[in-house]
């Protein structure tokens, strides 16, 4: 998988409709996953930091980040992202992907819209109240929880929303489905699926259709692996779609092409913004998502300085992405306060899980694959004019000998193990907004001094990663130039006819007169 990391800190300014980021984000090599981490994204100050959270400015961000992964797609509208909710592998085939990509490209409509809808409906009905209460009694079984395969536009609600009945009274559109592990209950003509979409199945496959009659809860599929053999009309499913002719707030018609990206999560600590996107092929392959925010501020735990961690399973590699803003100050020794920031940041992110996911990775270290990125504040321990003197002369090999945290690397002080590829870039900081100028090179009277320094940074620890670029971006909206770097992944897929042919070859060890080919026979 091609994965692309972006870093910036936005001095808490706020980005014009029109900003162009497709030379941050690398889109002319398009990527599988983007992993988008800001700083400062609000200013820091004390009713940001002490008050509410403010997130005035995420829509903007999201809406420049949309437009530039999806330009290819949609070139003239915006569009609204919607998430998945987390769902686990029974098919990686290339055939299946295909045909998610052709179901999406054919329901551009998204099922938000829908919600307010029916909401109104099922508060007025009695019965279907009740209908809504058998399904909430059992949100704590995961199996429900989690819909898979269902590859729609889904609504950017909490990943643990309560699900709504759908209304029989709309449209229908038939798409096909490779699901597994699907969560129903009886309702009436069709069955009611735990999103809120009604399910007509004709299906003659073997789909383990249980229920209980007499209590009316529902149960799970533990396996749909027939259903997803067979692609093809005969075994489809027939979902409710909107009959919605009005534009969304974000101009989502139904003439619109679905976007190639959508996003899968986010979340805002104080000015800490991250969010992933991926390409929609991929959303049935990624479960598990969790997110774990550290303050190491104010009085070592508010949200000025800290991280914002997501945990996530691709296919079967189990990958932590950690955007970081750390201690700040250029005065000698605050390189240990960073330090600390790190360890602290190691020792407190947890990944909270169930009994149904207990072996999943709850701390940062347990992951496959890992990547940490941010302002991360490191410094170069030089004089201001011997500094300044090497940037003019681009001797960039010369300042990385003195550059803060690649002596802590050495040293094994801090990411003990941990990679950062070959910096060839000038120091992303501090610049006057807006220019090309380095703050400090006209001095003016009472401004600090701030000696040019590679504080953005992006660094990985794990197997099977390569980076393919490491570079800036010439985006002068803020006093920090923003970096981003691509690799390339490799991820484990589970393998079906592998594992087919491994317990064929115990059954033969255990006996030994007995041989079954791949079809299972004898």
């Amino acid at each position: 998988m091609r994965v692309t990391i972006g870093t910036w800190n936005v001095a808490g300014r706020h980005p014009c409709e029109d900003l162009e980021i497709d030379d941050w984000l690398c889109t002319e090599d398009p990527a599988d996953i983007y992993i988008i981490g800001f700083q400062e994204v609000v200013p820091l100050n004390a009713g940001n930091v002490l008050g509410a959270e403010d997130n005035t400015p995420i829509p903007k961000w999201e809406a420049i980040i949309r437009r530039s992964l999806n330009k290819s797609s949609e070139p003239d509208s915006k569009h609204k992202s919607y998430s998945a909710p987390p769902s686990p592998v029974l098919r990686t085939s290339s055939a299946a992907d295909l045909l998610a990509d052709t179901i999406d490209a054919d329901n551009p409509i998204p099922i938000d819209m829908m919600i307010e809808e029916y909401v109104a409906t099922v508060d007025n009905n009695e019965m279907e109240q009740q209908e809504v209460k058998s399904i909430i009694d059992i949100e704590n079984n995961l199996q429900l929880r989690r819909i898979y395969g269902i590859d729609i536009d889904w609504p950017e609600h909490s990943l643990d929303a309560v699900p709504q009945i759908v209304d029989s009274n709309s449209k229908l559109r038939r798409v096909l489905s490779s699901s597994a592990r699907i969560g129903f209950s009886r309702a009436e003509s069709g069955l009611v699926y735990g999103v809120g979409l009604k399910r007509s199945h004709h299906s003659s496959g073997n789909l383990g259709l249980l229920w209980q009659q007499q209590q009316g809860i529902p149960e799970v599929v533990d396996s749909l692996e027939d259903v997803s053999d067979v692609l093809s009309a005969e075994d489809g499913d027939t979902f409710i779609v909107p009959n919605n002719e009005d534009d969304d707030e974000f101009g989502t018609t139904e003439s619109c092409p679905s976007p190639r990206y959508v996003r899968i999560v986010s979340k805002q600590m104080v000015g800490i913004y991250v969010s992933v996107w991926v390409q929609r092929r991929l959303r049935r392959h990624i479960n598990n998502l969790k997110v774990s925010p550290v303050g190491v501020g104010l009085m070592g735990y508010m949200g000025n300085k800290g991280s914002v961690s997501i945990s996530m399973s691709l296919f079967q590699s189990r990958m932590c992405f950690v955007c970081s803003h750390l201690t700040s100050g250029q005065k000698e020794g605050a390189e240990h306060r960073r330090n600390s920031d790190v360890h602290e940041i190691l020792r407190r992110t947890c990944f909270s899980s169930s009994v149904f996911d207990a072996d999943q990775p709850q701390t940062i270290p347990s992951h496959d694959q890992i990547f940490w990125f941010g302002d991360l504040n490191y410094r170069i321990n030089m004089l201001d004019a011997e500094v300044r003197k090497l940037v003019a002369l681009k001797k960039w090999d010369e300042l990385k000998n003195y550059d803060q945290l690649s002596k802590e690397l050495r040293m094994g002080h801090v990411f003990d193990g941990w990679k950062e590829g070959l910096i060839n870039f000038p120091p992303t900081y501090k610049y006057e907004i807006n220019s090309d100028r380095y703050v400090g090179e006209r001095p003016k009277e009472g401004e600090k001094r701030r000696s040019p320094a590679w504080c953005d940074r992006i660094l990985w620890l794990g197997k099977g990663i390569k980076q393919l670029q490491y570079g800036r971006a010439e985006i002068k909206l803020s006093d920090h130039r923003p970096v981003s770097s691509a690799f390339l992944v490799e991820v484990e897929v589970f393998d079906h006819r592998k594992l087919k042919r491994a317990l064929n070859f115990t059954r033969a060890a255990v006996h030994p007169e007995i041989f079954l080919d791949e079809d299972g026979e004898i």
